[in-house]
């Protein structure tokens, strides 16, 4: 049993370590979510960004941060999917994101991060809690921002949360 609870807690740990280096993009390959896709909401002071393709609208910084007009400061408060999944709610409009919508954010000509740089670029990067349910009781789907990477982990795990509306 001790055995499994240093596994989980190296697996959280490896799951929130976090990247703020420049993106590795490809060169010869257009990027396939440019700057010019994404938008300030009006009257967010840039923390809300807006998907001109889909309409969904993003908060620009991880749950527990902040935007101050430059970076998202603050701490990222990271948390497993039962109580990611109650934040939200109780946060409305604001929701978890499904599979695709978060897929959706993944710049794939870039990695660290594997998300648009210049509006989603700042505060960490790693594993993003979904509201896509696996229909067990133990697994959700996750997106990896710093590398693109689709999983379902344990919903006990402490991860990030990126809220979308």
């Amino acid at each position: 049993m001790s055995l499994r609870i240093h596994g989980l807690a190296l697996a959280a740990s490896l799951a929130l370590v976090t990247n703020l280096a420049q993106a590795v993009c490809f060169a010869d390959s257009p990027l396939t979510r440019p700057d010019d896709r994404y938008q300030a909401v009006d009257g967010s002071n840039g923390a809300e960004v807006k998907d001109s393709q889909t309409g969904l609208v993003w908060q620009r910084c991880m749950h527990g941060q902040t935007w101050d007009g430059t970076t998202c400061s603050g701490n990222v408060l990271p948390q497993d999917w039962s109580g990611a999944s109650k934040t939200a709610a109780a946060a409305k409009p604001w929701r978890l994101p499904t599979q695709a919508e978060l897929e959706g954010l993944i710049e794939k000509s870039c990695s660290k991060p594997a998300l648009n740089n210049h509006w989603f670029g700042t505060g960490p990067m790693g594993w993003v809690w979904t509201a896509t349910d696996m229909g067990s009781p133990d697994g959700a789907v996750v997106v990896n921002t710093e590398s693109g990477l689709i999983a379902n982990l344990i919903k006990k795990l402490p991860l990030y949360v990126r809220w979308v509306r």
